[in-house]
């Protein structure tokens, strides 16, 4: 099996749509456990809770649009959807808010558990980014010949 029928835009995209949606569900679920772990030593209030509720509930969109991404876009768009998309997340959300969390004392340790579909959709998104890059090469020298 080639690395590019591993590496389809398409199959990445509806992946890590469902693995966003499965994290802003168990977000909206485990709120107040998910303050605690995140704020480490201080008190978490009710409202801490509710922030890490709604922050779930903010990320379920870039899911169903992963899901949707995948779906309905075919072709050069859906390697450059995939390369941008890729890149906002990665240094927007892997960057900005890794740097922003740490700012601000928001960087408890969550059990290991917790963090392995995290940490498994942000290296699909990556991937992503790559897959997206080889297919819109693929289509550049196809368009070229």
């Amino acid at each position: 099996m080639e690395i590019k029928e591993i590496l389809d835009p398409k199959k990445l995209l509806l992946a890590i749509g469902t693995m966003v949606i499965v994290i802003s569900v168990l977000g909206m679920a485990n709120s107040e456990d998910w303050a605690e772990w995140a704020w480490d030593d201080e008190p978490v209030g009710d409202h801490d809770a509710a922030y890490e509720q709604m922050w779930a509930l903010h990320m379920m969109p870039i899911g169903v649009m992963a899901i949707g991404t995948g779906l309905f876009v075919t072709g050069k768009p859906l390697a450059q959807m995939s390369m941008i998309s890729s890149a906002a997340v990665v240094l927007i959300i892997g960057g900005g808010m890794g740097y922003m969390t740490g700012e601000h004392g928001y960087d408890g340790t969550p059990p290991t558990i917790w963090m392995v579909i995290p940490i498994l959709t942000l290296l699909l998104t990556l991937l992503l980014g790559i897959a997206g890059y080889m297919q819109y090469k693929d289509l550049e020298e196809t368009k070229e010949a």
